[in-house]
């Protein structure tokens, strides 16, 4: 997803309050691995704030009415590796597990 795009569903989600879906929670923590892998704080540090709003408010929801919890964080985080393609070899995969910590 472009950072553009990411900003959009950003944006939507506050503006609105529109409930995110589950592809816009993955999105999500998706950017703050790359963020973090690729050294942008600033991304990093956009995408964490949105994550720790949905998962501190114990009434947000997805779209499909599904809680925003941590077991939804968890599903998320322990399938990064197969959306965000680590840089080859064994530092960039090094790289990805610090990130996803």
């Amino acid at each position: 997803m472009a950072c553009s795009a990411a900003m959009n569903i950003d944006s939507r989600i506050a503006s609105t309050a529109a409930p995110a879906t589950r592809s816009d929670f993955t999105a999500c923590v998706d950017r703050c691995v790359r963020a973090l892998i690729d050294g942008s704080l600033s991304a990093a540090l956009a995408a964490q704030t949105q994550l720790r709003r949905w998962l501190g408010d114990d009434a947000a929801r997805l779209a499909d009415g599904s809680p925003i919890d941590y077991a939804l964080f968890d599903d998320a985080i322990l399938s990064v590796q197969e959306r965000v393609a680590p840089a080859a070899g064994a530092q960039g995969l090094g790289q990805l597990l610090r990130a996803a910590r």
